[in-house]
């Protein structure tokens, strides 16, 4: 598969799980019915929602910019004839399996409906949100020690 084919397999990738997350927080910060969830109410969802576009957008611009460009090098460093299933690191994948861990210990542990409300309404659709700016940046964005800013790390 190309370098532009698996890049895009990237973007693909982190919009899909982008909007699934965003999707999943909708019901804590109360802008979506499911049972046996405790949304938000009122002023407070936009509240979650306003802190999740902001925190959404740094997150998206800064880090996943960052982790895109590593996407890109890693991408970039197999070469044009590598196959699809190559695309993620091992290191990726050890930190995609870690944050899903993480995620759902959030949404199942038991402690108060508010608190995990405020959390999980404003941490999904943030996360969401950043992904999907990472996804796109990770189509275009240069490699992480070529071109851009010049950084190596």
């Amino acid at each position: 598969m190309s370098v532009p084919g698996r890049r895009n397999v990237v973007f693909v990738v982190w919009a899909a799980v982008g909007v699934l997350l965003v999707w999943r927080g909708l019901p804590y910060a109360g802008f979506r019915e499911v049972p046996d969830v405790t949304g938000l109410q009122g002023g407070e969802r936009w509240i979650a929602l306003g802190a999740a576009v902001v925190v959404g957008v740094g997150k998206g611009l800064t880090a996943l910019k960052k982790g895109a460009r590593r996407a890109a090098a890693h991408i970039e460093k197999q070469g044009p004839d590598a196959p699809a299933w190559s695309v993620f690191s091992p290191f990726m994948i050890l930190l995609v399996a870690i944050m899903v861990g993480a995620g759902l210990a959030l949404r199942y542990a038991p402690y108060d409906a508010t608190v995990k409300a405020w959390i999980v309404g404003i941490l999904y659709p943030a996360i969401g949100l950043a992904l999907v700016i990472g996804g796109l940046l990770a189509r275009s964005v240069p490699p992480l020690g070529a071109g851009g800013d010049g950084r190596a790390a």
